[in-house]
């Protein structure tokens, strides 16, 4: 029998043979998983999805997958099984980026067009930092055998540029390969947000102003089939700033992130073996005025690191070693009425030591497959006390019929830094911290069970995953912004420390071929904290939780040059505490709160919609155009994002939501491709 492949949506032409039939489906999903908890993603596949406001955000389709929280227009996080934007890992290659998001959550720190895959996994595994929640690896090019390491190389060459620009934003990134041996990728972003979009940039009835750019360099050199050498860097700087006329209140937000790494990898037929330097940091400068009172509150963080892997057949061996410079949260307050007596914090330096293995067995020709899989960490931290911790994991599955498989994970991880800050929502305001005697490590064990399947013909798959996860020394932060004007300062006091239980589950039907592909998703899981100190005895939600969601992500190719893209979710609201009376004392609106995120926001809707026009080519084959028009809340869903005393001019007061982007933000951008 003779069998000849064809690169078509559905069934345009049967070969027969004899009796026997072949059909070929192409797979137009830009998602790969598996049934231990992983997705692979190819960046050039994100051109499929909806690209609002002229960009297809790879963390923000990240968001859409079961388990996976979704953000609202204020929160920049990325809520794994429950857990916090701080338990989760964001790699560039072997670096990690500390603040990946930018303030609106819109736009994340990765350039889609500057990298060929991304990784993601729900559980951080033994190779992976110390983390509680998840991972997120995005993999930039590389020359492999005088091409490239990646399966879109095969589709198309790796050399040429693109070019996208909009009213919002502009992006650009080349790529050039003067020989076999050779290649060199850069990227640029610039936003200019207020540019066009001033009005819409209103924040409960105060003018925002942002911008923001990333930068990114990517050189693979390869002078021989064994060896090649890769050097990866990303800087990404944001400035912001608000003025409220209501409080007389002024403030500013200046952050900036970097991430880089030089690796050397030795191939060989049957071993690997690579060995990485890295350095990554994150530094915030936020400053506040207000009549006649001045703060800032400096924070960063730095690491510096050597990380070597071999894996030889089955086998994972490897180790790491980590300096961080840490500077908390370190408030510094002027004041023309009061002297503020604060706990100024002191930059400190902490190591970490890892060292771990991992095996896989595959038997019966593969239909069970045993991995296990562990890690050793030794780390001390800024007061000079020692820290040992394992952390291993074991992944099962079983295929149970061809094209299905079960799975079920159980593991225990460590956390030594940490984040926590204002809220839990990854906004740049928040900053990093090391464990030490009062601050102890996180901890959490947890179980899985996952399913992944396909039709026979994989035009449609399916997938099913259940966790639990129980936290230890789970930590948040009680203050607010104006505590740190009017009272003394102290990060240990300013943190509650406690347990937490993450449980839930999700389901996710794709289609992965024919004119309309995507996925729809529904997801069920609740986060829950209990903090000895606070007075409620009984646990609460934690502030990013949604017991319900769902997520639809829907590509039409109408016409063979126009495309159009669908995304929705529709998810209940996150917690929140409210105000049960308020008093009036010298002046002074008093608050009487009630339980502890006791209440909970509306319901969050949003759809976003946009239409890909590729302009037709004569001559020139290799350069491509076009546009793209799209809608950012298409419907004008008026999503309230937390609840706030408000003060009107006439001395009226009253307990009101704040919302932002309550309208249809359209956007215009046009793209070159060469």
């Amino acid at each position: 029998m003779v069998v000849h492949a064809q690169h078509v949506d559905s069934l345009r032409q049967v070969d027969i043979a004899g009796e026997a039939s072949v059909t070929a489906w192409r797979n137009r999903s830009p998602l790969r998983g598996s049934s231990a908890g992983r997705i692979h993603w190819e960046m050039k596949q994100l051109q499929t999805l909806p690209q609002i406001l002229g960009n297809a955000d790879p963390l923000r389709y990240v968001q859409s997958l079961p388990t996976v929280q979704t953000s609202t227009e204020y929160d920049a996080g990325l809520h794994v099984q429950g857990c916090d934007m701080g338990q989760n890992a964001f790699m560039m290659g072997g670096a990690t980026v500390f603040n990946p998001s930018h303030l609106l959550g819109i736009f994340s720190a990765f350039n889609a067009s500057h990298f060929d895959t991304l990784d993601f996994t729900a559980l951080a595994g033994a190779a992976q930092p110390n983390r509680l929640g998840g991972v997120v690896q995005m993999r930039p090019f590389a020359i492999k055998d005088g091409g490239v390491d990646s399966l879109a190389q095969r589709e198309r060459k790796v050399e040429g540029a693109e070019l996208n620009v909009g009213p919002m934003s502009s992006q650009g990134t080349i790529r050039m390969r003067p020989n076999g041996k050779l290649l060199f990728v850069a990227s640029a972003r610039q936003a200019y947000m207020n540019l066009l979009y001033g009005k819409w940039l209103d924040f409960d009835g105060s003018p925002l102003r942002y911008s923001f750019g990333d930068y990114n360099v990517t050189l693979s050199y390869r002078p021989s089939m064994r060896h090649r050498f890769d050097l990866n860097a990303y800087f990404g700087q944001d400035r912001a700033s608000y003025t409220e006329g209501a409080h007389l209140m002024h403030v500013r937000l200046n952050w900036l992130n970097y991430a880089a790494e030089a690796s050397w990898r030795v191939m060989d037929k049957s071993w690997q073996l690579t060995q990485r330097l890295v350095a990554s940091g994150y530094q915030n400068d936020f400053r506040l005025r207000q009549a006649g009172q001045k703060m800032s509150l400096p924070s960063h963080i730095r690491q510096y690191g050597y990380q070597a892997e071999w894996s030889c057949n089955s086998w994972q061996i490897g180790g790491s070693y980590s300096l961080y410079q840490i500077l908390p949260q370190s408030p510094q307050i002027e004041s023309t009425y009061t002297q503020i007596e604060t706990d100024r914090q002191e930059k400190g330096v902490a190591h970490e030591a890892n060292v771990y293995a991992g095996w896989q067995y595959d038997w019966h020709d593969g239909q069970w497959v045993l991995k296990p899989e562990g890690r050793v960490t030794y780390y001390r931290d800024v007061d000079q006390k020692s820290w040992f911790s394992i952390s291993p994991m074991l992944t099962l599955s079983w295929q149970a019929a061809p094209q299905h498989r079960l799975g079920v994970q159980l593991s225990l991880a460590n956390q030594y830094v940490q984040q926590t800050g204002f809220t839990s929502l990854g906004l740049p305001t928040e900053f990093w911290f090391s464990a030490s005697r009062e601050l102890k490590p996180q901890r959490a064990e947890g179980l899985s069970l996952l399913y992944d399947g396909q039709t026979p013909n994989n035009a449609w798959a399916f997938t099913a995953n259940a966790y639990v996860k129980r936290l230890h020394h789970q930590k948040e932060y009680k203050d607010n912004v104006l505590d740190l004007i009017n009272e003394a300062y102290s990060l240990n006091k300013s943190l509650l420390q406690g347990r937490g239980l993450n449980y839930g589950f999700g389901v996710q039907l794709t289609r992965q071929s024919g004119p309309v592909t995507g996925w729809v998703g529904y997801a069920f899981g609740r986060s829950l904290r209990k903090f000895p100190e606070l007075r409620e005895r009984s646990s609460y939600p934690a502030n990013h939780e949604r017991v319900h969601e769902f997520n639809l992500v829907a590509t039409w190719q109408a016409l063979k040059r126009v495309t159009f893209t669908c995304s929705a979710v529709f998810a209940s609201g996150t917690p929140f505490t409210s105000a049960n009376e308020f008093y009036l004392m010298n002046g002074y609106v008093v608050a009487q709160y009630g339980k502890h995120n006791g209440c909970h926001l509306p319901w969050y809707k949003r759809v976003d919609m946009a239409v890909n026009v590729n302009l037709k080519q004569k001559r020139q084959r290799h350069f491509r155009h076009g546009f793209n028009v799209s809608l950012f809340n298409a419907f004008g869903f008026n999503n309230p994002l937390f609840y706030r005393l408000r003060i009107r001019r006439d001395g009226n007061f009253r307990f009101a939501p704040v919302c932002f982007l309550k309208y249809p933000l359209p956007s215009f951008s046009y793209y070159i491709k060469y």
